[in-house]
Parts: C-alpha cells; sequence; structure tokens
C-alpha cells in the first residue's frame, strides 16, 4: 500500500504530466495555426501565377496579332505603284485599299493607315482623327520597323506595326497596319469557360469584354501587374490586371483584365480553416477544463517559488513561499529558495554601490565618472614619462532614428552588442566607457613612445573598431547595419585636462559626421576654430535677420549700348562693424542651419519695395529686378501667398519681377515645386535659369520648366577669349535660347572683348565688372538718365 508521501509524488507527478499534455495541445493549435497560414500562402503563391501566367499569355496574344500583320503586310514593301504614289505626292487610295481589303478579310487587321515622308496621312481607314500615330512617327525618325501598342483619344486599343518604303533608297512612306485588341485579342485571352476578359480604359471603364456580356465592374485602373480578388453574392473571382503602355509613352493608360472564377478552392479553403479552428478551440477547451481542475494544487508551491524569484529579478527582495509543504523535495526546494533569496540580496546591494559608483548599468562599462579618474591618470602618466596615450569619441550614426522606429528595448541591446564589440577591440590595460546615449570612449595608455607612430596606431585602431561596428546586428530576427563617426587625439600636447581632450574629441568627431559620417578624424586645432567661427555666424545671422543687417545690393545688367534694362539683387551683410561678412561664408551656414528661407523671404520683400517705387521714378519704371530663391524655398508650400501679399502690400507690378533658380533645383521635379514654379508664372513672374550649363542642363528640364531665360555662367565667360570648349558652349547656350524663345543674359563679363564676342552671337543682356559691380539701390538709381 501506498504511503502519503508516495501517494503526493505520484500527484506531483501527474501535473507534471498534465503540463507537457499541455505543451502538446497548445502545439497542436500551433500547427493547425501554421496549417492555416500555409493555406493563405499557397492561395498568395496561386495569384502570383494567375498573374505571372497571364502576362505570359497576353504577351504571346500580341506577338501573335504582329506576327499575323507582319506575315500579311509585307508584302506592300513590293508595291512599286504604291511607293511611287508617295513620291510623286499621288492619291494612293487605289492602291492602298486591295491591300485594305486583304488585311481585314484575313482577319489579321482592323484597318490601315499610310502616311508620306513629310509624315501627312494619306490613308485611313481605321483611326479617323487627326492625333498622331507614334508609331509612324518612330518610322519617320529613324527609318526602321517600329511595333506595340497604339492608343486613340477615344480609347480604342490597337497592336500595330510600321512597315518603311523605300523609292531608290529614299523613305517615302510608312505603312500601319492596326488590329484592333477589343476583338479576338481578347477572345484568345479568355480561353477557358470559366474565364472572361476585359480592356479597360485610362478611368477603370469597361471598354470590351470577352466572351461578350455584361461584366461586374472589375475594380479601377492599376498602374502595375497584380490581381484583385473580389466577391459578390458569395461568388467568389480572382481578377488579373496587366497594365497596357502605348507606344512611345511611359505612362500606363489601361489594363486587360482576365478574371477567372475560384469559387470552389475559397470555399474549400474556408472549410478547412473553419474545421481547423474548431477542432484547436475543442482542444483547448478540454485540456484547460482538466488543468483547472489537476494543477492548481499541484504548482501551488513552484508558483510561490517562481513568484519570489520574479520579485527578486524586479529589486524586490520580498518573499511568497509559505513553508508548509509536507512533500520533502518540495520543503528542499523552499528553503534553499529563501536561502538563495537572502544571500543575493546582501550581495547585490555590494555590487550595486559599486556599479552606480563606476559602472554604467546599462551596458557594464566604466561611467563618465571612472573615465574622468582614469583620463586624468593617463594624463598625468604621459606627461611624466613622455608616453603618449590616445583618446577616441565613437558616436554611433543615425541611432535615434533606429532607437525611435524598433523601441528602446532594441536600442539597449544594441548598445550592448557595440559595447562587447568595442572591449573585444582593446587591451586589457586599456578602457572602454559609455559616457552617455550611443557615445562611447576609448582610452589607450602607454602606445608606442614615438609620436608619429603612436598617430598611426590609434588610427589604425580606429579603422578597425569602424570595421567591427559596421558588421550585420540580428536583433528579433531582423539584421541591422549600424555605423559610427570617431574622433581621435593624441596626448601629451602640454596643459592637457581631461576635460579640454574630450572637448578635442568631440570637435574632431563632429567633423567626422560633416565628411560624410562611417569615418574617422584627428582632432585638428583649426577644425576647431572652423567649427567655432561657423557656430558664431549661425548665431550672429539669426541677429542679423532680427536687426535688419541684410541688404539687397544691385548688380546693374544692360543691353548691348550700355544702357540700364536691369539688375540682379545678390544679398549683402555689414554686421555693423567694418567688416562686410562675404556671401560665400554665411551663405553655406544659412543653407546648413535652415535659415536660408528667412534670408529669401528678405530678398523678396526688398526687391518688391525696390521695384514698387521705381513705378514713380522717371526712366526706372521698365527695369526688371532678379532675386535668388533657394530650393527649399521654392519648393515651400507657403510661397505663393507670401508672393502675392508682398505684390499687393508693396503694390510692385509682377511683370518687372524675375525669380533666379539654380540648375541644382531642377534635379527636385516633386509636384510642390513644378506648382509653385507654374503659378509663379501665371503671376507674371519671370523665371530665369541661372548658372546655366553647370549642372542638370538639359532641353527635357527647359521643356518642363516655364522659364523665361537664361543665364550664361560666368565660368563659361571668363575663358571664352582663350577657351575653344567655353566659346563653342556660349555660342550653343545662346542658339537653344534663341530657338526656344527665351532670353539670355551673359553673367561675369570684364572685358570688351568678351561683349563683342557674345553680342556677334546673338546676346543683347549683360552683367559684369566691365559695367558695374553690385551697389545699393540708391546708387543704381542714380545711374538713370
Amino acid at each position: 500500500m501506498e504511503s502519503g508521501a508516495e501517494a503526493r509524488v505520484i500527484r506531483l507527478r501527474t501535473a507534471i504530466a498534465l503540463a507537457v499534455f499541455t505543451g502538446l495541445a497548445l502545439l497542436a493549435a500551433a500547427l493547425a495555426t501554421g496549417a492555416h497560414l500555409a493555406l493563405q500562402q499557397a492561395d498568395q503563391r496561386l495569384d502570383r501565377f494567375a498573374m505571372e501566367t497571364q502576362e505570359a499569355a497576353w504577351q504571346q496574344v500580341l506577338e501573335a496579332e504582329l506576327q499575323a500583320l507582319r506575315s500579311e503586310a509585307t508584302a506592300v514593301t513590293r508595291n512599286r505603284a504604291l511607293r511611287e504614289a508617295l513620291a510623286g505626292d499621288e492619291p494612293v487610295a487605289g492602291y492602298a485599299d486591295p491591300l485594305h481589303n486583304r488585311l481585314t478579310a484575313a482577319g489579321v487587321a482592323s484597318g490601315l493607315v499610310i502616311y508620306d515622308a513629310d509624315g501627312e496621312r494619306r490613308f485611313d481607314s481605321v483611326l479617323e482623327d487627326s492625333t498622331e500615330c507614334p508609331l509612324a512617327r518612330a518610322t519617320l525618325d529613324d527609318g526602321r520597323i517600329h511595333q506595340g501598342l497604339h492608343r486613340t483619344p477615344e480609347g480604342r486599343y490597337f497592336a500595330g506595326l510600321t512597315i518603311p518604303l523605300y523609292d531608290q533608297g529614299q523613305l517615302v512612306g510608312v505603312v500601319v497596319p492596326l488590329q484592333s485588341l477589343g476583338g479576338s485579342a481578347l477572345d484568345t485571352l479568355a480561353g477557358k469557360a470559366d474565364t472572361r476578359a476585359a480592356l479597360l480604359d485610362a478611368g477603370g471603364r469597361v471598354e470590351h469584354t470577352a466572351p461578350a456580356a455584361a461584366l461586374p465592374n472589375p475594380g479601377p485602373m492599376l498602374n502595375r501587374a497584380a490581381t484583385r480578388r473580389t466577391t459578390t453574392g458569395g461568388h467568389h473571382e480572382l481578377a488579373v490586371h496587366l497594365p497596357l503602355t502605348p507606344f512611345g509613352r511611359e505612362e500606363v493608360t489601361g489594363n486587360v483584365v482576365v478574371i477567372r472564377d475560384i469559387t470552389d478552392s475559397v470555399t474549400t479553403q474556408r472549410f478547412i480553416n473553419t474545421a481547423t479552428r474548431a477542432g484547436a478551440i475543442v482542444a483547448l477547451l478540454l485540456i484547460g477544463w482538466a488543468l483547472y481542475f489537476w494543477l492548481g494544487r499541484a504548482l501551488r508551491p513552484l508558483r510561490e517559488a517562481v513568484a519570489t524569484l520574479e520579485d527578486v529579478g524586479q529589486g524586490r527582495f520580498t518573499t511568497r513561499i509559505r513553508r508548509d509543504s509536507r512533500l520533502q523535495e518540495v520543503a528542499t526546494l523552499q528553503g534553499a529558495t529563501l536561502d538563495m533569496v537572502e544571500r543575493l540580496r546582501r550581495m547585490l546591494e555590494v555590487e550595486e554601490d559599486a556599479r552606480l559608483a563606476f559602472l554604467d548599468p546599462l551596458t557594464g562599462l566604466a561611467n563618465r565618472r571612472l573615465l574622468h579618474e582614469r583620463l586624468d591618470h593617463a594624463i598625468r602618466a604621459a606627461e611624466q614619462s613622455g608616453q603618449p596615450s590616445a583618446l577616441l569619441l565613437i558616436d554611433l550614426d543615425n541611432f535615434k532614428t533606429l532607437n525611435d522606429t524598433r523601441g528602446h528595448s532594441v536600442g539597449d541591446r544594441l548598445l550592448t552588442l557595440v559595447a562587447q564589440r568595442l572591449q573585444g577591440q582593446v587591451r586589457p590595460q586599456d578602457t572602454v566607457a559609455r559616457i552617455g546615449g550611443d557615445e562611447f570612449v576609448v582610452l589607450l595608455e602607454e602606445l608606442k613612445p614615438d609620436q608619429d607612430q603612436a598617430v598611426a596606431d590609434s588610427g589604425k585602431l580606429a579603422a578597425k573598431l569602424l570595421d567591427h561596428i559596421r558588421e550585420p546586428l540580428i536583433l528579433d530576427g531582423i539584421q541591422h547595419v549600424i555605423q559610427a563617426s570617431i574622433g581621435v587625439t593624441v596626448f601629451p600636447q602640454g596643459g592637457d585636462t581631461s576635460e579640454e581632450l574630450l572637448k578635442q574629441v568631440d570637435f574632431a568627431m563632429y567633423q567626422a559626421k560633416h565628411d560624410g559620417r562611417d569615418t574617422m578624424r584627428f582632432y585638428d586645432p583649426e577644425m576647431q576654430r572652423q567649427l567655432q567661427r561657423r557656430a558664431e555666424l549661425e548665431r550672429a545671422l539669426r541677429d542679423a535677420l532680427d536687426a535688419d543687417e541684410l541688404l539687397l545690393h544691385l548688380q546693374p545688367q544692360v543691353d548691348a549700348d550700355g544702357h540700364l534694362i536691369g539688375a540682379e539683387g545678390l544679398m549683402r551683410w555689414n554686421p555693423g562693424d567694418p567688416r562686410e561678412v562675404s556671401p560665400a561664408e554665411f551663405i553655406p551656414v544659412a543653407e546648413q542651419s535652415g535659415q536660408i528661407l528667412a534670408i529669401g523671404r528678405v530678398a523678396l520683400r526688398q526687391a518688391c519695395e525696390h521695384l514698387a517705387r521705381w513705378r514713380n521714378i522717371p526712366g526706372a519704371e521698365a527695369l526688371q529686378l532678379a532675386v535668388n530663391l533657394s530650393a527649399p524655398h521654392l519648393r515651400d508650400a507657403r510661397l505663393l501667398d507670401e508672393v502675392r501679399q508682398l505684390l499687393d502690400e508693396t503694390g510692385a507690378p509682377a511683370q518687372r519681377l524675375v525669380v533666379e533658380i539654380t540648375e541644382s533645383v531642377m534635379a527636385d521635379e516633386s509636384e510642390q515645386l513644378m506648382t509653385n514654379l507654374q503659378e509663379l508664372r501665371a503671376l507674371g513672374i519671370g523665371l530665369a535659369l541661372d548658372d546655366f550649363g553647370t549642372g542638370y542642363s538639359s532641353l527635357g528640364y527647359l521643356k518642363r520648366l516655364p522659364v523665361t531665360e537664361l543665364k550664361i555662367d560666368r565660368s563659361f565667360v571668363r575663358d571664352l577669349e582663350h577657351d575653344p570648349g567655353d566659346a563653342e558652349i556660349v555660342t550653343t547656350i545662346l542658339a537653344i535660347a534663341r530657338t526656344m524663345g527665351l532670353e539670355v543674359v551673359a553673367e561675369g563679363v570684364e572685358t570688351p572683348a568678351q561683349q563683342d564676342f557674345l553680342g556677334q552671337r546673338g546676346c543683347r543682356r549683360f552683367q559684369g565688372f566691365l559695367f558695374h559691380r553690385a551697389m545699393p539701390a540708391q546708387s543704381l538709381e542714380a545711374l538713370l538718365p
């Protein structure tokens, strides 16, 4: 007969067995969920397979249509009478009708279009509109055969190809047979009985169906190949959208949609999903019911021990254990747990005191206090022995973005891993510290006595640290690649302090970030002076904007006779002392600090005030005034309201204001930028493309941007007398402007020979030191007759 203790052991084993059974049941539920996900993934793969299959089928259908056209229509190249009629500007209908009848009778074409060498449509049995055919235009341009899709303004689509006709080696015309996509092509694509096809226009409306019958709305047009599932009254269909892009165009103008009935597969999937979930739920309910009765008492001692240990893990040294168990193993566990908790409490108290005093709580590295102590010691030792040491400041690049997007827990784990990598690359006598956030410091003591060798060794270690930090990290199954910027200084330098050395590596680290990040830089006193100068300029510039110290100087623009016709506004800053700050110095600071928008607003206001005043000065009414606006200003959604308000407040004539944009702006074709430029032009404001030829010069940009004038960059004007290349560039720019009806201003004209060269080639507006330097508005007004 079993004793009471043995019976309790059996019950505990039963509880453990039930717990294991519970785990198995949960595993079964997980497998059921996995099966459900697998079915979903299978459906997704089927959708992708359907899309790829229909794409391939559509391409085969188009190729078959084009091959049929090619086979039937190439005979026209042997029709000498047609070629001669096209070359002689004679009627071609008599020659084209038989060809048209043969193609349509064979069912390979819906019609025929014939163009002569000048692009005039000489025969048309299908298009019947004035829209140009890009296929024909391409063949007329290069004389080669082209094939592809053609879309009419009414939304009809045709597959077509071009056949160039030559007479005595000269291109005399192009024959374009076209086959409508709304007929046999869709019928071929539809294929099976449970499959339908439709042709959608750019607005998503159904133009043709196959078979010809009513078709549920397949949804709006898509700009890429994709699948879409729809359900109507328990009926499920899969629609594959294939984009249509006519020849010579980049945008999608319609879709071919293939619709297949998938009701049976969806019904089967739902049945499997429901059965799987129901089975898992029933199993879990049964197991939970059993566990509710059996596990409560059996696992109570373990729960109390676990709860106590969890409290200890959170720093609460309280106990929930009741030493009332008659089971020997459990009683022993309870006693051992209580003794362990008490000893751990005492040990952690001692360790916590040391850790809070000298160690970083997250990484276990030295903290700022310990670093200062060791750095002070290293400075004294280096000054006494003359043996160099080095200090490295490591700042992780873009760590804040990762910390904000992935969460602080992931960020903390990443910092811990980086700390381990840093410790793994230094000697035992070196110190690695975390001084806050994502900043680490490495103190290298007792480097080689030679100063140059010490510099080289510290640089090599910095490069090695960058390589190891850059190695991918896997956190929660996601790979992260982190980079860092490192500042380095080597000491002793005489009179060093720990604070001074930390400032030095801080300056060097920020220089590394300024130079592109993921690199290292040694401390350079000149670098520190430049950074301090930049910071001083940024503060002074902010004060200057508040104190109205920025003034728009005007550099006159003259015509070929030297008469004043306008000016360019150039911002000048006189901070109140004898030294004027150069724009080359304060404009980059304004761009980096974001103050360039405020400077642009000052320039616009002063320009409008000058133009308003000139309306009442004889001889100044027709003067134009140009101001430069930065790319951020031109992208600003508030720009148009700002300009309209200035024009209203000052009464400045918009037709006399010119906004200059640099070529770099052309690389940014954002919607807001293009809207602003179009609206500025609509107000009557001129748009000048500054420094033309030095950046993103493109006739495509000139065509899209509503510019009214080009400004030839001074770098081309300066050497055009001696550099044939610059002379050719200037000549070309003038020719382009003349062809496109744009005004041209030549900047940087300094010699009469330069003016003569430009004038002989059609330039009528000049700006440069040959005529005038930039001056205050009152000085310019004194130049008026």
